[in-house]
């Protein structure tokens, strides 16, 4: 939700040449977010024998449950990160970044990683598939946001003129 709400802001900033009020709402809605998810993932780390209990009460499948939770929660953080970028990258118009981490996400990472995993850590590798896609994404999204932020300062700094001044000038 966070991703999709910023993203009127981000292409307003974006389209106007306003980096510095881009970065800031980037900046902002990041801390927001990971502090979101870093609460939510830190209490179904505490509690997640009860999540698991309030829907089903065989023992064996609450032991499983309670095993597969804890390790999702580990990844909410990264796929904060990495769904903050995807948004930015839609607002700016960058739709083959956001293809490349849809691809990525399932294809290139998530589905190998599921059958190495489990031939190695049966069931219990495959919940840690997208833990380390979500990792692995999340640095990626960092570097190409801090691409993307530095050459648009860049842009402004070397010209003067707004991103979207350049941009219509080199076509």
């Amino acid at each position: 939700g966070m991703s999709q709400g910023i993203q009127p802001l981000i292409g307003y900033n974006y389209s106007s040449g306003n980096t510095e009020r881009m970065k800031k709402v980037f900046s902002f809605s990041i801390k927001i977010i990971l502090a979101v998810m870093v609460a939510i993932a830190a209490a179904c780390e505490i509690f997640a024998g009860p999540l698991i209990k309030a829907f089903i009460k065989d023992s064996a499948v609450i032991s499983y449950g309670t095993r597969f939770l804890r390790t999702f929660c580990i990844c909410a953080p990264f796929m904060a990160v990495d769904f903050i970028g995807v948004g930015v990258y839609q607002a700016c118009g960058l739709g083959k970044y956001s293809l490349f981490f849809a691809i990525a996400r399932k294809a290139v990472l998530e589905i190998p990683l599921l059958f190495v995993l489990d031939a190695v850590f049966p069931l219990y590798g495959l919940p840690f598939a997208q833990v380390i896609a979500e990792f692995i994404l999340a640095i990626a999204a960092s570097i190409v946001l801090t691409r993307l932020f530095s050459r648009l300062e860049g842009k402004k700094g070397k010209t003067g003129r707004s991103i979207q001044e350049v941009d219509s000038s080199n076509g």
